[in-house]
């Protein structure tokens, strides 16, 4: 029986194999995890993107009805005076009744919600939260459930006379985010 005319692969050869081999795994698995990585970072990045616009639009679109904003915001943003981390204002949409609309932070929660002003016994007749009845009464309130309207929202800041300045900071899975943006009152 002769060796020679066999056919096969040394060791030499199957040991360079296997670490090409091994290499070129390391290699995928390294460009597979880095996409993973990009693919991650690029959702949260969209995600709070997208929580921003939804959280802006309505809180704009809102706020160039109102014909009065309850909240006292200071004028300019400084060490003496902090932006209000809260916005109430009478809603502009709904002119047959006098409704409030409140906009606030509940831990990471962006909240909505709705109240109105009345004096008793007469609950359907809806007044200014600032009136008084003919006793020098204040008027009661009452607040509705609140609505999340948007999430991963870490702080906002509201400030501005006519054009009320908002910033709103968001994040998510070590991404975030800033968003500043004015409105203007129209019926201010």
């Amino acid at each position: 029986m002769n060796c020679k005319n066999k056919k096969g692969f040394t060791l030499i050869e199957i040991m360079i194999s296997l670490t090409i081999s091994i290499l070129l795994f390391f290699i995928l698995a390294e460009s597979y995890s880095l996409s993973q990585k990009i693919y991650f970072t690029t959702d949260a990045k969209a995600e709070i993107t997208q929580n921003g616009r939804v959280i802006l639009d309505r809180l704009i679109r809102e706020l160039r009805q109102t014909p009065d904003i309850i909240t006292d915001l200071p004028e300019t943003v400084g060490a003496g005076s902090p932006a209000a981390k809260e916005i109430i204002f009478q809603d502009g949409h709904d002119t047959t009744q006098i409704n409030y609309i409140r906009y606030y932070l509940d831990g990471n929660n962006f909240q909505r919600q709705e109240m109105f002003f009345y004096f008793e016994p007469d609950i359907a007749t809806h007044v200014y939260f600032y009136a008084t009845d003919m006793y020098g009464n204040d008027p009661i309130m009452v607040t509705s459930t609140a609505k999340v309207i948007g999430e991963y929202v870490d702080d906002i800041e509201f400030w501005g006379d006519r054009l009320t300045n908002i910033n709103l900071y968001l994040s998510k899975n070590g991404q975030s985010e800033i968003i500043n943006t004015a409105v203007y009152g129209r019926n201010l």
